[in-house]
């Protein structure tokens, strides 16, 4: 069975910005979601993250309600809600690791589904790895 993996915004949004430094990385990471290769679970605030920097970095209401569509739409993508259960966990998190609180909501559900953390964010992949 093929590993999921948790991605952090930081990721997608290099993968449609062709400007980032990270760009061509990104877009081999997040190619393999888009084909099915690699499933992915994350929290629905990453979906915000990526809509918003879309939005801020672009300009574009358009593009960003057409990124939100398509990855809503992404069979490989499951997104997780935030319940009181999840909250409290990346609670725990956020205290131990001292990562900020969205941070924490992507650690908290790499953690719970035992999936492979991918950011671009190197004091979140640091953080992280105290607790998963």
């Amino acid at each position: 069975m093929v590993k999921s993996v948790t991605i952090d915004s930081s990721v997608i949004i290099s993968s449609l910005l062709p400007n980032e430094k990270r760009h061509e990385e990104a877009c081999l990471i997040w190619g393999k979601v888009l084909s099915g290769e690699t499933p992915a679970v994350m929290p629905c605030s990453v979906l915000v993250e990526v809509v918003a920097a879309i939005r801020r970095r672009t300009g574009s209401e358009l593009l960003a309600v057409e990124v939100q569509k398509t990855l809503e739409n992404i069979s490989a993508i499951s997104f997780v809600m935030l319940d009181s259960r999840a909250a409290a966990k990346a609670c725990k998190v956020a205290t131990k690791t001292g990562l900020r609180g969205m941070d924490a909501l992507v650690v908290q559900v790499a953690r719970e589904f035992k999936a492979e953390l991918i950011t671009f964010d190197i004091e979140m992949q640091q953080k992280a790895a105290t607790v998963l």
